[in-house]
């Protein structure tokens, strides 16, 4: 019994002795591995602690308050052609999107039958004019005018016109104009002044020269003119074709004249004026700007849509813009020069108004006073410095201090 509980002693020494043999040579070893493993962790830890941000720096420069307003292109020369007399389309060499220039021809009706109206109508005046002349020496003679009637006649005649040109201005009436007329008709009869016309409307002359003068308009008519130089928006008819008085013919509109009709509100009357500066955005081209300028207002407000019409004067020259185009309009009706402005995305409101600032891969805050703002940029009336780098992405998640990594 004895000799087992030695063996088992010895056994348990030599245990004690193996663990002993390990904690004195493997320590060390142990310890350097845990500690490189300590610092790669720390360096892991403050790469991983470096938030991405977006920076720009502040600038000192202009800031415009602008004016939100919803337009649409037109023109303001565009004219429908159409045709006055009825007959046949003889000759027609356009397209749409044809360039033409002012008094080029469009559209050539067929004419014969308007050029045989006004041969008629030149022997009816012919016939009428020998009848006039034969009888011209046996007509009934009137009185000559005394030269008191004649100063009465110029009195009258000057009046007479004094009151046309007021009826024109609207300075009178069309009653009162009427009656001041009749007067200087009815005078001019009796006193013989007029004898030559009364002869010619007797012998039937007046009549036929008037018919000539129809006949050759009419034959005017049956070619079609450019109004102005433009491009053809538009074509209704075909060659051959037989079209009736008042028919469409061609549209023709002048990209040159180009301008943009908005609506603002009844409420930003008070911002609108001759001359404003306005930034466009068409939805044609959403990466452009284009510059224009508000060149006239319209004198009435919309009752029902409680709207004023606004026309915005825009450079077309490459004619890009079209008519019936939707735009949005910025119209810059107050600017404000050399201010500090950032975007307004960098403001924060955390109790007071901040922005983010990066020094040496640090984000601090600053308090800062706002000023005015548009829609994009807002001024900083203090509090911030020219050119220091502002947060405009990853501040949501920012602290005061903490580390960042500034990406592009």
């Amino acid at each position: 019994m004895k000799k087992v509980l030695r063996i088992v002693a010895l056994i348990i020494l030599v245990a004690l002795a193996a663990f002993a043999a390990v904690k004195l040579f493997f320590p060390a070893k142990e310890s350097g591995k845990a500690d490189v493993i300590e610092q790669a962790g720390e360096k892991s830890d403050e790469k991983a602690s470096a938030l991405p941000v977006r920076v720009v720096p502040a600038e000192r420069g202009r800031l415009p308050l602008r004016l939100r307003v919803s337009a649409v292109a037109d023109v303001w020369e565009k004219a429908v052609m159409k045709a006055e007399i009825s007959s046949t389309v003889e000759s027609l060499s356009l397209r749409i999107g044809s360039r033409v220039q002012a008094g080029q021809v469009l559209v050539k009706l067929d004419d014969r039958e308007p050029r045989l109206e006004m041969e008629r109508a030149e022997t009816a005046k012919l016939k009428a004019l020998s009848e006039f002349l034969v009888n011209e020496d046996v007509g009934v003679e009137l009185p000559e005018i005394a030269a008191k009637e004649k100063q009465q006649l110029q009195e009258l005649r000057e009046r007479y016109l004094k009151a046309a040109a007021d009826f024109e201005a609207g300075r009178i009436s069309e009653n009162a104009f009427q009656k001041i007329s009749e007067e200087y008709d009815t005078r001019m009869v009796f006193s013989g002044a007029l004898r030559e016309d009364i002869r010619r409307a007797k012998d039937g002359l007046s009549d036929a020269m008037i018919q000539l003068k129809k006949a050759r308009l009419d034959l005017k008519r049956t070619t079609i003119r450019a109004p102005f130089s433009g491009i053809v928006a538009d074509i209704q008819v075909s060659l051959g074709e037989k079209v009736s008085a008042g028919r469409e013919l061609v549209k023709v509109v002048n990209l040159d004249s180009l301008y943009l009709k908005g609506y603002a509100l009844e409420s930003e009357i008070r911002h609108l004026r001759k001359g404003t500066g306005a930034r466009i955005l068409m939805d044609s081209y959403p990466d452009e700007i284009f510059r224009g300028e508000i060149e006239s207002i319209s004198p009435e407000v919309d009752s029902d849509k409680k709207t004023l019409t606004v026309y915005v004067k825009v450079d077309n020259q490459d004619h890009r813009i079209l008519p019936g185009m939707h735009a949005e309009m910025d119209i810059e009706y107050k600017v404000f020069e050399n201010v500090i402005k950032v975007p307004r995305k960098a403001v924060l409101i955390r109790q007071n108004p901040l922005v983010f600032v990066v020094q040496d891969q640090t984000a601090i805050w600053k308090y800062v006073e706002l000023g005015e703002n548009n829609d994009e940029e807002i001024h900083i009336k203090s509090g911030l410095n020219e050119g220091e780098l502002v947060v405009v992405e990853g501040q949501m998640t920012l602290a005061h201090q903490s580390r960042v990594k500034i990406i592009e």
